[in-house]
């Protein structure tokens, strides 16, 4: 079990810290119902890291192998593929921002208003179908879909991970429930340090998690 956890806990830290979700939390829990919304992106943003973890373990038990030795090597192979494609992200990420000026993305400018249907599908798409925390998800996932383990041990893992990767989020909700007033230019000032270091924050996570995985991968060939 402690090696699932140790191979998936880089991953939830990486999904946990993604710029874009946290500034969203932070707009949602000072828009006009700051605490249904809040709670919604939070339930929204949950069951997202669930589905992707699912789909991860669901598809390494399809991708499990008739023959047991050509398995390991199989799944490595995923993993080094997914690390890549994290570098790509991470050098992408940096090209697009490369002179251009730190601004909220322009689908962020109602959030301030946003309901708690909106805000729960708006935690649904930036964990479930972001392609770069849905890459983290879906990797942890073939690493406790992968290992040996039994069906308890997996679960436990599961939920680690999904824990691991909303503790910024609830943090965020839940310090806008229990002191909005104290917490209103705590959270002014992380949205803002969060918008300005943006690319260089996610930059590094993808670069950082995806060597991880090519490292990981590496270790099985």
């Amino acid at each position: 079990m402690n090696e699932v956890i140790g191979d998936i806990l880089p991953l939830a830290v990486a999904a946990g810290l993604s710029p874009i979700p946290l500034i969203a939390a932070v707009l949602i829990v000072m828009s006009t119902k700051p605490r249904l919304s809040g709670a919604a992106f939070a339930v929204g943003w949950i069951v997202g890291c669930s589905i992707v973890v699912l789909v991860g373990a669901v598809a390494a038990e399809l991708l499990q192998s008739d023959d047991p030795g050509s398995t390991p090597t199989m799944f490595a192979w995923v993993r080094i593929a997914f690390g890549i494609a994290l570098l790509i992200l991470a050098v992408r990420k940096i090209a697009a921002a490369r002179g251009a000026e730190a601004r909220l993305p322009a689908w962020m400018s109602g959030l301030m208003s946003a309901s708690p249907a909106r805000s729960i599908g708006l935690g649904l798409l930036l964990s479930a179908a972001n392609p770069k925390n849905a890459l983290l998800g879906i990797a942890a996932g073939i690493s406790i879909g992968s290992a040996t383990v039994s069906a308890d041990v997996a679960l436990t893992a599961g939920v680690v991970y999904v824990a691991t990767a909303s503790i910024a989020v609830l943090a965020i909700v839940l310090a806008a429930v229990v002191a909005p007033h104290r917490m209103a230019n705590v959270l002014s000032g992380l949205r803002d340090w969060l918008t300005l270091h943006n690319t260089a924050i996610m930059a590094l996570l993808l670069a950082v998690f995806g060597f991880v995985l090519i490292g990981k991968g590496l270790e099985g060939l």
